[in-house]
């Protein structure tokens, strides 16, 4: 098999190894923009800001020292966004190389769109010359790792690894170069910086939402008897993607009726039936971040159970906005909200899943609202509230969710859509806009 060409691009220059050639690697982008902070408008809200990446990692550099770790190799695709601000949502090996006091290494299979404060080896992933597959992409992506590890500075005693993220060949590379180090986890060191959003983390939270919400502007028009899971999925799946601007990862709950109460998940075909409570959970991905929203629809005019039952949830979901604090249990917002919904008869028992979760880079991570968290608020913490209860008597149930910045004085509300059971259907007017 022929030597294949790397590249390595310093400060946005790629530089070809075997040819000696340059050329400038960097490309504009293009998405919606945000009004969440003035100070990101001169970005489009689909990248994290070079200003941001430099402070995430001065920070995992900090604790790098903290903990007298002399490098770390990062491999989750999620890390090295986080870091880099370069994201490639691929099973491709994607590395990162921090090493405090000297510049960042970025091992890809594509060279970054949008500035980067370090150096990047490029390693090729496809070609007409080999035989393309995981294995074979893995080796070159090991070759790239290797000559990165080879511009790291003395021989580093202790390395912090995504060990879990980590192909075979890929920590064998790093064990070869390194045998007598010892292994940290860079995972535990970043999960606490992770929680922490800055500015440019909540702006793409922020739009995310405004994709998700999108979506449900339309829902109202294609919710009715007689139309099927699918076809609300459909006409909702498009709206996100048009809002967004391409075709983003998209996650959500589709199960009507009964159906929720059992498995959720995916739309089938099943028809929407009278009577029916439509719970819509979506959670997708807008460049690398999640927005994580619920509302419940009326298939037919609510019952007065039905209304009961929303009532419930609204004031669950009240309750977690008047408790949730830095410095607040995430425990005690949990036994709270539960407290609150089974001291209604007819949904005791009934909610037996989380009250929220953080959202970021994850869907869902850190603090969880649950009897078993011992997570506590902080400052910068973005925490999607989910109350429901649920019954047959109900034709499924009631779950609420919106996301939330927390700040000193307590909660930023991301979400503007309505809340209620019923929506009203969107005007000639409003679908022209």
């Amino acid at each position: 098999m022929r030597v294949l060409r790397s590249r390595r691009i310093v400060g946005g220059e790629a530089h070809d190894t075997r040819k000696g050639s340059t050329g400038d690697e960097r490309q504009a982008t293009s998405g919606p923009t945000s009004s969440f902070s003035t100070s990101l408008l001169s970005y489009p809200v689909s990248v994290l800001t070079p200003e941001g990446c430099r402070s995430r990692l001065a920070r995992f550099s900090a604790a790098l020292n903290e903990h007298r770790i002399d490098a770390a190799v990062l491999a989750n695709y999620r890390s090295v966004y986080y870091l880099s601000g370069h994201l490639r949502e691929t099973e491709l090996p994607q590395l990162l190389v921090v090493q405090p006091g000297a510049r960042p290494l970025l091992v890809t299979d594509s060279a970054p769109t949008t500035p980067f404060d370090g150096e990047t080896l490029v390693y090729e992933s496809y070609s007409v010359d080999w035989p393309v597959s995981f294995a074979a992409v893995t080796a070159k992506a090991a070759l790239a790792l290797e000559a990165a590890l080879g511009r790291v500075h003395g021989t580093p005693r202790t390395v912090a690894l995504e060990k879990d993220r980590l192909a075979a060949e890929l920590f064998g590379t790093i064990a070869r170069r390194w045998p007598s180090a010892e292994w940290h986890s860079a995972g535990a060191l970043l999960a606490p910086l992770r929680r922490k959003k800055l500015d440019d983390e909540v702006a793409l939270i922020a739009e995310c939402v405004k994709c998700i919400e999108a979506g449900y502007a339309v829902a109202r028009d294609v919710i009715r008897p007689g139309n099927t899971e699918l076809d609300v999925f459909k006409e909702m799946h498009g709206e996100v993607v048009r809002r967004a601007g391409y075709n983003l990862k998209f996650e959500a709950d589709f199960a009507c009726g009964v159906r929720a109460l059992k498995e959720g998940g995916t739309p089938l075909a099943r028809t929407l039936l009278p009577g029916d409570l439509y719970i819509i959970d979506i959670f997708p991905s807008f460049h690398g971040y999640n927005g994580d929203l619920c509302r419940t629809f009326a298939v037919s005019p609510p019952t007065g159970l039905q209304q009961k039952a929303w009532e419930i949830s609204r004031r669950g979901l009240a309750i977690a906005e008047e408790m949730i604090r830095p410095g607040v249990r995430a425990r005690d917002v949990w036994a709270r909200v539960h407290e609150h919904i089974d001291s209604f008869d007819f949904v005791r028992g009934s909610f037996k899943h989380h009250a929220g979760h953080g959202i970021g880079l994850d869907s869902q991570e850190p603090p969880w609202l649950i009897p078993g968290s011992d997570h506590v608020f902080e400052v910068g913490d973005v925490v999607a509230v989910e109350p429901g209860c649920y019954s047959e008597a109900l034709q499924g149930g009631v779950r609420l969710e919106r996301d939330y910045v927390v700040r000193e004085d307590g909660l930023v509300n991301l979400s503007e859509f309505p809340l209620d059971l019923t929506v009203p259907k969107k005007s000639a007017a409003d679908k022209r806009r």
